[in-house]
């Protein structure tokens, strides 16, 4: 058999085997033409019947071209006032500085009206009876009236802690008299001025240039009740708690019907003066 007849045969085959399959070679391609041709689903085609036709996408995008200029419109108004300010900062801060400048001022006025006044009451010498507010103040007169007496006193046996009062204790005692609303204080007989200092010097406390030994009484002559109460309270009264505690002192109160303290001895201040060419040399 020829190359010829080999083929012909088969092709006849092959013809042969189609016609029997009674299958179109075409219908394998029904499933994509129908695909191409009709590319909505059928359930979409329903819904579409049912509901209507979809929105216009051209009302959509409107809306959202409207929403994003609004919020770029809001965003910009809201960076401007955050930047704009409220006020003129500069005005204010002037305005400010002006009325502290004229507060500086009325105090500089009344600093060197006081001043003046000091300076005059010290060059006028002792205190005139006239002014009796001034002269009690100022302990230039001798007062009596009622009172309370504090004693504080050193430990007088051994324990723990020095035991002895300190300058601090007699200080504290004071300023709480003071504070109370005595009007004349000492202590053991030792008038307490504007210008008094209690200090230690070495194992001695002076009053001013006296020394005071144990027992110290503070003697404060006001109210009794006011003053014996601000020595119980507040701060005086947790301080002489801890000191007793501590150093191992003791601290008594008593109410006085009369007591009676001295003026203090008139003293005449003196002031620090300019050093001068001609001094300099003088004391060169």
């Amino acid at each position: 058999m020829t190359l010829h007849e080999e083929r012909h045969e088969e092709a006849r085959e092959e013809n042969e085997a189609t016609r029997a399959s009674g299958l179109d070679p075409a219908a394998s391609m029904s499933l994509l033409t129908s695909m191409l041709t009709n590319p909505l689903d059928a359930g979409y085609e329903h819904y579409r019947a049912e509901h209507g036709p979809t929105p216009n996408r051209f009302v959509g995008r409107l809306g959202v071209f409207i929403v994003a200029v609004a919020l770029g419109f809001g965003s910009v108004v809201a960076t401007v006032s955050l930047r704009t300010p409220v006020g003129d900062v500069k005005a204010d801060l002037k305005h400010q500085a002006a009325q502290r400048s004229a507060q500086v001022a009325t105090l500089d006025d009344e600093v060197q009206s006081l001043g003046r006044a000091i300076d005059g009451y010290s060059r006028s010498g002792p205190t005139t009876q006239t002014d009796h507010a001034l002269a009690l103040a100022t302990g230039a007169s001798a007062v009596s009236g009622p009172g309370i007496t504090v004693t504080l006193t050193d430990r007088a046996t051994p324990g723990k802690g020095s035991g002895a009062v300190r300058d601090q204790d007699l200080a504290m005692v004071v300023n709480a008299m003071w504070g109370a609303g005595a009007e004349a204080v000492s202590i053991n007989g030792q008038r307490i001025g504007p210008t008094t200092f209690v200090r230690t010097a070495g194992s001695v406390i002076l009053v001013n240039i006296t020394p005071v030994s144990s027992p110290y009484i503070v003697s404060a002559i006001g109210d009794s009740n006011a003053l014996s109460v601000a020595l119980v309270r507040g701060n005086t009264g947790d301080y002489l708690s801890a000191a007793q505690s501590v150093t191992g002192m003791t601290v008594s109160t008593k109410v006085a019907p009369s007591l009676s303290m001295d003026a203090l001895a008139p003293t005449t201040p003196q002031y620090a003066t300019l050093l001068t060419a001609s001094t300099e040399g003088a004391t060169s």
